[in-house]
């Protein structure tokens, strides 16, 4: 192989691990269960609930107060997965976890390939889930 070549190939896997580097680092992960802030979809008022929500929720640590914030949000917006994936941690910090699964459920569903809602904490057991889930197979073999 020549110098050129080496070079070429070198180049281009620097490149590679660069743009997923960079692709991870410009995307806004969630760390711990924190509340997601409103979408840019939402309307005025449904942004300022979520905002409101998140204010109480973390700064006040007013849960019941925060998740009736996500309520408003959900009322006006019942297909926003982050006023349910809000109002699911605000339920669990009740100890209200039945509750919060409804609504951590209803997030995934409304967005399935996120990970924030695949991680949610009424679906963690061990470790976050950082693939999709594989098709099972049947007794004959086959997947579905």
């Amino acid at each position: 192989m020549g110098l050129r070549r080496k070079r070429y190939l070198y180049l281009a896997s620097l490149l590679i691990g660069l743009s997923f580097v960079m692709g991870c680092a410009g995307h806004d992960h969630q760390h711990g269960d924190e509340p997601l802030p409103p979408p840019v979809y939402a309307d005025a008022e449904t942004a300022q609930a979520m905002k409101e929500g998140n204010r109480l929720f973390k700064e006040r640590r007013w849960w019941r107060d925060a998740g009736e914030q996500y309520q408003i949000a959900i009322q006006a917006f019942p297909t926003m997965p982050e006023a349910h994936y809000n109002l699911g941690l605000a339920l669990k910090k009740q100890g209200l976890h039945k509750d919060a699964r409804v609504h951590f459920t209803r997030a995934l569903e409304l967005e399935p390939h996120n990970p924030v809602y695949r991680n949610a904490p009424s679906f963690r057991r061990y470790e976050e889930v950082t693939s999709e889930p594989k098709p099972e197979s049947d007794s004959h073999g086959h997947s579905h």
